[in-house]
């Protein structure tokens, strides 16, 4: 496949090659995923969302392209999206919360957005990295996230003081959470975006496709009313109007290879240049687009201790067998569902179903 198009490519013009071509198909990729990305996060598509970022990671990552401006605003991005996840993280720091680990990045994008709304997705951030805390009961975590704010960012004395306030009384449903809410801060996110994509974004890929599926529909619409017209009017099938050419009924539905985009060339779009100039964020290799751990231990003020294994009676054995004799072996959702276990699964079922396989010979 490379050697034929390197053949096309030769025969046209020996100034091109496959290199610079593939450069800019890769900046046309990377720009089309970027605006999925900022169109799921703006619809709360969450799981689609992560596929998405999985596949913009791959490609500007291990194609080492020129967009780190983009790239680092889908590092902020993910973050925001698992912004009440707080079991997820992003950074090897156990304590770090999606939010918290969100700042720093937002900082780094400083240059790029409205000073105003900067300042005011910032606060929103700091506000929710606690009240996220506080309303999922973590008490423990929302000091520990408070003395971390005192300790990496600039937090105003005033907010200092209202947050600590509410950590220290566990207020979910103060005033302050009630102004700054995580809506409030997804909303924001939006205008920024939308700020973004208007003034650096491109989509030429997404347009470049919009017009194939309206040329489609254009073409389905047409060959539709063209039957129905050849349903009422059978004769004027057979005799076409003076102006206007014989149509081959073969050719009727084939694809037409030509005149899908206008020849005139309006404002050829060229890898970045078309862009304003860029500001170089600082930091952005140290930034990791997908989530590095997931925690099942998640702590809280509620320490649940874990439960011992408990061993196998002469009763629940009998009625395993009894299931099985009913329903067969590997039917142990039904099994549990008719007989009376305590507490166990349809993994402990087939497990202690395996042990009684080999001590008694079933």
């Amino acid at each position: 496949m490379e050697g034929s198009s390197s053949e096309i490519i030769s025969s046209t013009t020996d100034k091109i090659n496959v290199t610079e071509v593939e450069g800019v198909v890769h900046s046309w990729m990377i720009d089309y995923y970027f605006a999925s990305l900022c169109r799921l996060f703006r619809d709360r598509s969450a799981l689609e969302f992560r596929k998405t970022l999985k596949l913009f990671e791959s490609l500007v990552d291990d194609l080492e392209s020129d967009h780190p401006i983009q790239r680092t605003i889908c590092c902020f991005l993910a973050r925001v999206m698992d912004g009440e996840n707080l079991e997820v993280r992003y950074d090897h720091v156990s304590r770090m919360t999606p939010l918290m680990s969100a700042l720093p990045i937002w900082e780094s994008l400083k240059d790029v957005s409205d000073s105003d709304l900067h300042a005011k997705i910032k606060t929103l951030l700091i506000v929710q990295s606690v009240a996220v805390c506080v309303k999922k009961g973590h008490s423990k975590m929302a000091n520990e996230t408070l003395q971390w704010l005192e300790k990496e960012t600039e937090l105003p004395a005033k907010l200092q003081g209202k947050l600590t306030t509410i950590v220290s009384k566990k207020d979910a449903y103060d005033q302050l959470l009630m102004n700054f809410t995580f809506d409030q801060l997804l909303e924001n996110i939006d205008t920024f975006l939308n700020t973004f994509n208007h003034e650096r974004s491109s989509a030429f890929l997404f347009e470049a496709a919009l017009k194939v599926v309206q040329a489609r529909h254009e073409r389905s619409e047409k060959t539709s009313s063209e039957q129905d017209g050849s349903e009422r009017t059978p004769s004027s099938t057979n005799k076409p109007e003076e102006n206007e050419e014989p149509v081959d009924p073969l050719v009727l539905n084939i694809r037409p290879k030509r005149k899908l985009f206008s020849k005139q060339i309006h404002n050829v779009w060229k890898p970045e240049t078309a862009k304003k100039e860029q500001t170089t964020c600082k930091k952005t290799s140290v930034y990791k687009i997908s989530r590095s751990s997931v925690c099942s231990d998640l702590q809280s003020n509620v320490s649940v201790p874990s439960q011992p294994r408990r061993k196998w009676t002469a009763e629940e054995d009998r009625k395993l067998k009894a299931g099985v004799k009913k329903y067969g072996e590997g039917k142990w959702r039904m099994i549990l569902n008719d007989f009376e276990f305590d507490n166990r699964t349809g993994v402990n079922l087939k497990d202690r179903w395996r042990i009684l396989k080999k001590t008694e010979g079933y």
